[in-house]
């Protein structure tokens, strides 16, 4: 049984319809469902006492049910009406036998909206994940599901599935468009407090394993669930892996996108391996959230991207000489022209190339300078060179200081007054963008086309750096586990050199991570703890490349257990943020050092 099936406007039943109505039973004298879903029907009324006062007001509709339904909704109330409540055929989930639209008993029972309100109604909502049923139309989320709100219609999915939304606050369309981005390589790893699962999709016409349980998601991808066992350890958490929260990647963006004005774009910045946070999944999942517009250092970073997003514009924000030429071509990529030689030789080689311009309006890294009108004009008279954006980088965006916000506006005139320039000789500069992450927060009133953000989609922003105070939620969490305990007595050195002793009778945690893992090795030496059962633990002794030491004292701890070294555990939290400071760099290069040989797991 396909439970999961997205049914909607955009993803409709086939024009068979037998293959839903083999196994309908009846659940009273008019109302019939499928068996599973008739089961847990029965068991969430009786687990709630609703024996006597639910009513089932609709259950499976036949093809030729709902189109008389919508006409006669049409007739009686109007297209519009009929076209808020009511799914057009193939488009309804009430073709599935896996809906229910619920009543109250005693109440005036409307075939189209019923009412189903009161305590029972709220007791009922509270536990129908545990039940496998979901709220398919709840009303804060009518622009993505399409309907307005029907606190009446519920859907059953499954414990699993409806467990999984009910923490994420998900509705289908949003747990299949997350689902779309699993992969067998990448699955989506879940626990529901017994058994652990893997998640992930692909095309109906691949072969699914066995011990894999496949279903349909769409017309087009099949959901592959499997038990993980033994389950202690699921896929990809062995030794040390960083977690991908993908809910507040999504919240990031919605957020950053509600905060600019509707004429501006994100430009996804996924330099150093999207921050560290792998570059191959992000530019992925926010490829099917609609971002269009990428900005990455290297020729291989855009590749990647390329790979996956047939037709976004993908920007490189670094040097790329003109042997490349051909392949930028190819690719359409666009290049940022370094400097006035590379744009020469990029013109001479024939083929034709995008770029985005840089003025330098103070960094004094890239670009003319912005007060040279003629040094800028001659860019755009190139052959071969067509150039699509111009922009520049506040390079104190992040200080609030009364000296820096000088500078900063500073830097804004010039760059507004060198693209005012440009214009008035009738050249024009395309896209025009200025604002980075700390740029965009801090100078929200510039009016650019694209922003370019990178460390604010990570949730990775220091509050004391921006006046504006935006929700934003840190997507990154790096775990690893205890590989072996030590027992140590008062003065006994461990690690290289034992630049560290036991201040008294102590237990190490020996970790499975170092500093090949993108840990600084200073950190032992810098205040740098790890979270075991919640609590604080110091990390001590140098710092081995694929191990390190914590002392726990005498905190109860098993080998293989699960620690926590930026993320939160319990009531406790450790931020990158945290760790820059306390090693004295910045958070982009703290997440930027996480080596590729951790997996990347979405959550």
């Amino acid at each position: 049984m396909d439970c999961v099936r997205l049914v909607n406007r955009e993803h409709r039943l086939p024009h068979e319809e037998s293959l839903w109505t083999k196994e309908l039973v009846w659940i009273d004298h008019q109302t019939q469902l499928q068996p599973v879903c008739a089961r847990a029907l029965n068991a969430w009324i009786s687990a709630c006492g609703g024996e006597q006062e639910v009513t089932f007001v609709s259950g499976w509709r036949s093809y030729a049910q709902q189109h008389i339904i919508m006409k006669e909704t049409e007739a009686e109330r109007g297209w519009d009406y009929a076209h808020q409540f009511v799914a057009e055929v193939r488009a309804s989930e009430h073709h599935t036998g896996l809906a229910i639209d619920l009543g109250i008993a005693g109440k005036d029972q409307d075939l189209i909206c019923p009412d189903f309100s009161g305590p029972l109604a709220e007791k009922m909502h509270a536990c129908a994940a545990r039940f496998g049923f979901i709220l398919r139309y709840p009303k804060q989320k009518t622009k993505i599901t399409g309907i307005s709100e029907e606190p009446w219609h519920y859907r059953y999915v499954g414990p699993l599935h409806a467990q999984i939304m009910n923490e994420k606050d998900w509705v289908l369309e949003e747990y299949a468009e997350f689902l779309r981005t699993c992969s067998p390589s990448h699955p989506y790893l879940y626990f529901d407090g017994q058994q652990h699962w893997a998640l992930w999709t692909q095309s109906v016409s691949s072969t699914v394993d066995d011990g894999a349980a496949g279903s349909l998601l769409d017309e087009t991808t099949r959901l592959i669930v499997q038990a993980l066992d033994p389950a202690p350890v699921a896929i990809g958490k062995d030794r040390a892996w960083v977690e991908l929260d993908s809910a507040a990647l999504r919240h990031n963006l919605i957020t950053l996108e509600k905060a600019m004005s509707d004429e501006q774009k994100i430009m996804a910045v996924l330099k150093a391996n999207a921050y560290g946070h792998g570059l191959a999944p992000i530019a992925q999942f926010l490829s099917r959230q609609g971002v269009d517009h990428f900005a990455v250092a290297t020729m291989e970073e855009a590749k990647v991207i390329r790979d996956l997003n047939p037709n976004a514009e993908i920007l490189i924000l670094g040097y790329v000489p003109a042997c490349h030429a051909q392949e930028v071509s190819e690719l359409k990529l666009s290049l940022t022209l370094t400097s006035y030689q590379q744009a020469c030789q990029l013109s001479q080689t024939g083929y034709p190339i995008t770029a985005h311009l840089p003025v330098d309006t103070g960094m004094h890294r890239l670009g003319e300078a912005a007060q040279d009108l003629d040094a800028l004009a001659r860019y755009y008279q190139l052959p071969n060179i067509k150039i699509t954006g111009t922009y520049s980088h506040l390079y104190e965006a992040d200080n609030l200081s009364p000296e820096a916000q000088v500078h900063t506006q500073a830097q804004i005139e010039r760059f507004f007054a060198a693209i005012d320039g440009l214009k008035h000789r009738g050249i024009d500069p395309g896209r025009v963008h200025l604002q980075g992450s700390y740029g965009f927060l801090n100078y929200p009133e510039l009016r650019c086309d694209l922003v370019r953000c990178g460390i604010a989609l990570f949730g990775c922003i220091a509050d004391h750096r921006s006046q504006t105070k935006l929700d934003l939620r840190p997507v990154a969490s790096v775990h690893t586990r205890i590989a072996a305990l030590r027992s140590l007595k008062k003065g006994e050195g461990a690690g290289y050199n034992h630049v560290w002793s036991a201040p008294q009778d102590t237990t190490a945690a020996i970790l499975s991570i170092g500093y090949s893992d993108g840990l600084l090795r200073s950190s032992s030496f810098q205040g740098v703890e790890v979270l075991i059962h919640g609590q604080r633990c110091p990390l001590v002794g140098a710092m081995c490349m694929d191990q390190c030491f914590v002392d726990i004292g005498s905190l109860p701890a098993v080998i293989g257990e699960e620690v926590i070294v930026i993320g939160t555990q319990g009531t406790q939290s450790i931020s990158a943020l945290e760790i820059a400071d306390r090693t004295g760099t910045i958070v982009p290069e703290t997440l930027s050092l996480l080596r590729g040989r951790m997996p990347r797991i979405f959550i």
